[in-house]
């Protein structure tokens, strides 16, 4: 059964190639969420934010606290390897297609809120948390996306691409926290560590989202090595920025 598979996608390769229509393209390079607010850095933290509050729950509700909002700070960190199939329109001018990508990178955070609780207009707590950790994703992406050529000057073409992106948040949360309470009912401080995968967060918090849907705006720089061969280079914004270097088979 697997050799008849691997024989399948073999022939499918083949006649995907053969046909002047369609395009394989195989890309990788670094991924970052700078330098702007990506829609994946903010399910990142909207994660952090969340478990944090679960973890500083017991130590909230003797306070009638019901939760904080931290500002949480972000860097990130990562290289992904793209595999895509496009079908070309109009004789190349337009193009279709889809694409998974392996994403593998870090985001290291600080989180830090202070507050005072205030009842009636009377402050009746002071609240300070503050913890450091690193929020670890290694997952996939599905990309759906359109393209259309800018120019093509000789072996050189430039091309725009839009699309949508699906993003599954899988990997790894390391979370240490510590948050203390000066209030007219006394003082108390909880000391806290989490270490486990986004999947067994989610069976305890379901407020973790699963998946990341993001619009994506692309550019690239093709330059024809035969026929059927050309060098890739491409930037982007989706779920967070890329930079990637690859080829093309076909078309």
């Amino acid at each position: 059964m697997k050799k008849n598979g691997i024989g399948l996608l073999l022939l499918l390769a083949s006649v995907a190639l053969a046909a002047s229509d369609w395009e394989w393209q195989l890309t990788a390079g670094p991924w970052t969420l700078a330098p702007l607010t990506s829609p994946a850095e903010r399910q990142a933290q909207r994660i952090v934010s969340s478990e944090a509050n679960r973890l500083l729950a017991p130590l909230l509700s003797e306070f009638a606290i019901i939760a904080i909002d931290p500002a949480i700070a972000m860097r990130s960190q990562g290289y992904f390897f793209s595999a895509g199939l496009w079908r070309r329109l109009a004789a190349g001018r337009f193009a279709v297609g889809l694409s998974a990508a392996i994403i593998d990178f870090s985001l290291p955070f600080t989180l830090l809120d202070e507050r005072d609780i205030y009842y009636q207009g009377i402050p009746v707590a002071h609240v300070a948390t503050r913890g450091a950790g690193r929020l670890d994703l290694r997952t996939f992406m599905l990309e759906a996306r359109g393209r259309w050529r800018l120019l093509l000057a000789g072996r050189f073409a430039a091309h725009a691409a839009a699309g949508l992106t699906l993003l599954r948040l899988n990997g790894g949360l390391s979370l240490p926290l510590v948050a203390s309470v000066q209030s007219i009912f006394g003082s108390a401080e909880l000391r806290a560590t989490e270490d486990r995968s986004l999947a067994e967060l989610r069976q305890d918090n379901a407020d973790i989202p699963a998946w990341s849907l993001a619009p994506s705006l692309g550019v690239s720089l093709r330059y024809r090595l035969g026929r059927k061969a050309r060098l890739v280079i491409e930037a982007g914004l989706s779920q967070g920025t890329f930079l990637a270097a690859g080829f093309s088979l076909g078309g």
